[in-house]
């Protein structure tokens, strides 16, 4: 093996491309590509899921363009949605599109995982295309049928996870690799802590919840087709003051769902449902992306349930007014593909996007009806564009404009330590 080949690996190993899940690791294995310069690749694997699916449990395909240097191009590729090609109790053929980057001599293709859950794999294959011709690139021992894992390797791997060639479960041939996570110990983390997390039934669903700290209750709606778990940086500096609660919206994180459309103002009932359960009469509300969309309805609808609230890169209505072209131009292009690959209208990651596309539809005189004072927020670079939030802000009528300098829509990940200072010190201010 050469020293550039360990150079490689050394680097792969400091990368935490989804550093937000707990137990995230890679198998991969480096490949010689670089007389493919710019071209398309597509990189096939067999998957066979031993236990279910979940949002804290799955594995997608990996790939990330590597340079002569051993250094990564550009952020690694995964599969959008692990359930979109998964086949429960069978064999399942995930597929990975991507294109390899300029100046880079390897593609180091494989796996990610995250969570407790195991699983099989057999049989990867990697093409590129070359004008009308599609070429298949070797990978060594890509169907496990050799002796050993050797040319394998893995990125940050929990010590209790290993990795066998089994004969119990194959796609073809003789044996596949057999990922073991039975032994794996899930340190309890925001939307995945098992010791305080519980369930509450709403209007037809599941809600899950956590509960930290003491004080005047916070609660904390998420983004779209995300957890609880986006607040991570932000529990720790807002539990030292408030008792914050931590909710997974239906069909997102640990919540389950059922076959009734998905609006905001579906979302914004069941909020107003949990706080009647949980005998909360007022709360404050930190809500981020979708989740400032159902506070904002939530204020509208049920003005008396809110003490305080603080947005973040929220709309009213989705237009060219509204948020950026290149945002809606994505998510018209995720929904084509997924129509393509003939995912059902059922999906919940269809059904979100679908939401994005078509909602919410919110007059802004209506805002008026806010009685909380409000800090609306966004990046300076915000896919909702400053206009719009600027307009929020003046329809509300208690409310503070913030812009981050510098900041996009992920802001309170970014930059966790002006943003919940921003917060907190708005939360101590407002009403005063």
């Amino acid at each position: 093996m050469s020293k550039l080949y360990f150079k490689i690996l050394t680097l792969l190993l400091l990368i935490t491309s989804a550093s937000t899940y707990a137990q995230f690791y890679e198998i991969y294995q480096p490949i010689h590509i670089e007389q493919y310069h710019g071209k398309k690749f597509t990189l096939e694997g067999k998957i066979y899921y031993k236990d279910p699916i979940a949002n804290d449990s799955w594995l997608v395909l990996a790939a990330r363009s590597v340079d002569a240097n051993g250094k990564p191009i550009k952020n690694a590729l995964y599969n959008e949605n692990a359930g979109d090609y998964h086949k429960k109790d069978d064999w399942s053929a995930y597929v990975l599109n991507g294109k390899i980057e300029k100046n880079a001599k390897y593609l180091a293709i494989g796996v990610a995982i995250a969570g407790p859950g195991n699983y099989y794999l057999d049989d990867f294959k990697l093409f590129v295309e070359d004008g009308k011709n599609r070429i298949e690139i070797p990978i060594q021992n890509s169907d496990f049928e050799g002796d050993s894992l050797s040319r394998w390797n893995t990125m940050t791997m929990d010590k209790n996870t290993s990795l066998s060639l089994s004969k119990e479960t194959v796609f073809s041939g003789k044996q596949a690799l057999f990922i073991d996570n039975s032994k794996l110990t899930v340190a309890p983390t925001l939307g995945n802590n098992t010791e305080i997390g519980k369930y509450m039934d709403i209007n037809g669903v599941k809600l899950y919840y956590e509960v930290y700290g003491k004080g005047e209750p916070l609660l904390l709606i998420h983004g779209n087709n995300s957890s609880m778990r986006s607040f991570d940086k932000q529990l720790e500096a807002l539990s030292k003051k408030y008792q914050v609660i931590g909710l997974d919206s239906r069909g997102q994180g640990k919540s389950t769902s059922d076959a009734t459309k998905i609006t905001y103002e579906l979302m914004a009932e069941d909020v107003n449902t949990f706080l009647e359960k949980m005998q909360l009469k007022k709360v404050n509300i930190l809500g981020w992306s979708d989740g400032g969309n159902i506070a904002v309805v939530l204020g509208m609808q049920h003005p008396d349930k809110i003490n305080k609230m603080a947005i973040m890169g929220t709309v009213l209505y989705n237009n060219d007014s509204s948020v950026t072209s290149e945002t809606n131009t994505l998510i018209r292009k995720q929904v084509k593909e997924m129509e393509s690959k003939g995912i059902p209208e059922s999906n919940m990651d269809y059904r979100l996007k679908i939401l994005l596309l078509t909602e919410p539809n919110i007059n802004p005189d209506a805002l008026q009806k806010i009685q909380a004072p409000t800090l609306v927020m966004a990046g300076q670079y915000d896919v909702v564009k400053e206009k719009h939030t600027k307009l929020i802000a003046e329809k509300i009528p208690h409310s503070k404009l913030i812009i981050f300098k510098g900041g996009d829509h992920e802001a309170p990940e970014k930059m966790p330590e002006l943003f919940n200072q921003t917060v907190l010190t708005f939360f101590d201010q407002a009403g005063h």
